[in-house]
């Protein structure tokens, strides 16, 4: 037995989420701007975007990257 009725209970429409020409609908929705917006580079959505994932999957923080070169990297530039 079923306790659903047949009647519509959704009182509110669904949320479109609309974001200016040229600019991301993803951006706008995860985050109410993006990086086609005044004031704001690619790179702050980047780090948006990694930000959120890594919450997503429990990840702390912590930088991708080491914070400075290793050795290979350092013997490399050196020989030009």
């Amino acid at each position: 037995m079923c306790d659903a009725t047949d009647e519509l209970t959704i009182t509110e429409p669904p949320k479109l989420h609309v974001a200016p020409a040229g600019h991301s609908r993803a951006g706008h929705r995860a985050f109410g701007w993006c990086s086609a917006c005044p004031g704001r580079e690619v790179w702050e959505e980047l780090l948006a975007w990694r930000t959120r994932d890594n919450k997503a999957v429990g990840e702390s923080s912590a930088p991708d990257r080491v914070p400075h070169p290793s050795r290979e990297v350092e013997a490399v530039s050196a020989d030009g």
